[in-house]
């Protein structure tokens, strides 16, 4: 167990990283593990991070509920989207729900902290989608990783 739950640490890192740098999710990245969550559910029953079989399923419908009308509205990328579903089958519906809300505060946080800056310091914001919430939402399955385990 601690094995894979090194692998989704070192997995998290790296979508946190390479959204921060690219804006972009690879979906070797997304849908390989969402292969992974699948296989370890077959295999254990559980998922990587220890939740029952229905956890994940339920966590897998919550991601796409939250994220998928976003991504119709043009508010997330589709990597996003992936990424929440893969959340849901790593981990069960407490984590992936715990790592939404955490991302839509740091987005939160993001986007007014960006308003003060361009308000008060001049600087111009982006026009295109700016915010990797990608990384967000890596950083919120980390801190829930943290606090529920």
């Amino acid at each position: 167990m601690l094995a894979t739950k090194a692998l989704v640490v070192a997995w998290s890192l790296t979508v946190c990283l390479t959204d921060l740098k690219t804006k972009r999710i690879p979906n070797a990245l997304t849908f390989g593990a969402m292969l992974f969550g699948i296989g370890v559910l077959l295999v254990t029953g559980q998922t990587a991070l220890g939740a029952d079989w229905q956890s994940a399923l339920l966590a897998a419908g919550i991601g796409l509920m939250l994220t998928a009308p976003a991504w119709f509205a043009g508010w997330l990328g589709g990597g996003d989207v992936k990424l929440l579903l893969a959340i849901g089958l790593l981990s069960g519906w407490h984590l992936t729900l715990f790592s939404f809300i955490v991302a839509g505060l740091l987005s939160g946080v993001a986007v007014v902290l960006s308003l003060l800056l361009s308000r008060y310091f001049a600087l111009a914001m982006p026009q295109k989608r700016w915010l990797p919430f990608g990384a967000a939402l890596s950083a919120g399955l980390l801190l829930a990783m943290g606090v529920y385990e």
